[in-house]
């Protein structure tokens, strides 16, 4: 997470790394480098920012106008696709202008609301892809008792206490933000942490490390490898030989492994998109021998590249992996799909069957 204090600790580097040739009448007058990155990391937030916008927007509107869509995990997956909207309208801007402007502009309060609301949509995002995750395991592990507990109003519960749960866990990042004067060809202001001691500070970023990256990583992990023993077995034993039930038993573990397969995607993108940032901040804190240079500011940059993309690749996987979200962006924006009329038979059965997961009475329960 890049925020002006980054921009402070790097400047005397930047300048001998960087911009040794400027003149001194340029220094004197107070005019700061514009570098390559001031215009081409903004330029890669606004594609990142317009294509996640328009993508997490069409999954909440696909699932809210669609009443069969309104099902436990799709409530997850709307959950998910919030937490990204909000991380993209309320941070990425305020992100973004660090690299054009030399100092931080937008006041105190939103130096402590942006840095405050940016853990909160983090913090959010990996409860409910290990939400996702626990309750993938339990449809699969426990398919029939799951009928009574997976309901859209129960996946809805556990969303608002996510959030609840995150606004309280990221209390510290709105009391510890703060204003602090700096130099860097002038006079300026910047927007960092400020915690009562070092110790309080590695403790908050392990903290961080192990509560927002690495236990949900270890909980989602645990919690497929449970899955991977289960998907194999049928879910439907068959009583007898007929051809019927075994191909009943076949295609519900086709459905079962194909929505699996896209929680999985999504889950592992978030992993490797987050990773690196994650790590680097871990590294930066730890490491006795970690230098401040323009190499660690641009490895820096591409981690927090890597960290925002994630918010807009989701809801293309839900688009190339979900066969009961494209049936219904078929429904909603018929124009755009005129020729893949000829598949919709084919589709809508792909994707009632994907609404019921494991059998038929599922739809009765989550329509409820």
């Amino acid at each position: 997470m890049m925020f002006p204090s980054d921009m402070e600790n790097t400047s005397e580097h930047l300048l001998n790394d960087s911009v040794g040739n400027l003149s001194l009448e340029g220094v004197e007058n107070g005019d700061h480098p514009f570098l390559t990155d001031a215009w081409l990391v903004p330029l890669l937030f606004s594609l990142i920012m317009l294509v996640g916008l328009i993508g997490n927007s069409l999954v909440i509107y696909v699932i809210s106008k669609h009443r069969q869509m309104r099902t436990a995990t799709n409530f997850y997956i709307a959950n998910l696709a919030a937490t990204d909207i909000i991380f993209l309208v309320c941070c990425v801007p305020f992100t973004a202008s660090l690299y054009p402007l030399p100092s931080w502009v937008f006041g105190d309060f939103m130096c402590k609301f942006v840095a405050f609301l940016q853990q909160v949509t983090v913090q959010a995002t990996c409860i409910t892809l290990t939400a996702m995750s626990g309750d993938r395991c339990y449809v699969t592990v426990y398919p029939l008792r799951s009928l009574r507990h997976r309901t859209p109003r129960v996946a809805l519960i556990v969303s608002v206490c996510i959030w609840i749960g995150s606004f309280i866990l990221s209390i510290p990042m709105f009391l510890y933000q703060r204003l602090e004067d700096g130099y860097w060809y002038g006079p300026r202001q910047y927007c960092v942490e400020r915690f009562p001691s070092r110790t309080h500070e590695r403790a908050f970023i392990l903290y961080q490390f192990i509560a927002v990256y690495l236990l949900p990583v270890l909980t989602i992990s645990f919690c497929y490898s449970v899955m991977l023993k289960k998907v194999g077995q049928p879910t439907v034993e068959p009583v007898d030989n007929t051809h019927q039930v075994h191909l009943l038993s076949e295609r519900t573990i086709s459905i079962r492994s194909r929505i699996s397969r896209m929680v999985v995607v999504i889950v592992v993108l978030f992993t490797v998109c987050w990773g690196p940032i994650q790590i680097f901040i871990l590294f930066q804190s730890f490491y006795p021998g970690y230098k401040v240079n323009y190499t660690t500011y641009k490895i820096k940059t591409w981690a927090n590249c890597m960290s925002y993309a994630n918010s807009a690749i989701n809801p293309i996987v839900y688009g190339f992996m979900g066969a009961s979200f494209r049936k219904s962006f078929r429904k909603t924006f018929p124009f755009l799909f005129k020729h893949a009329v000829r598949d919709s038979s084919v589709a809508s059965r792909t994707a009632n069957a994907e609404i019921k997961f494991v059998a038929t009475e599922e739809s009765h329960t989550e329509r409820k």
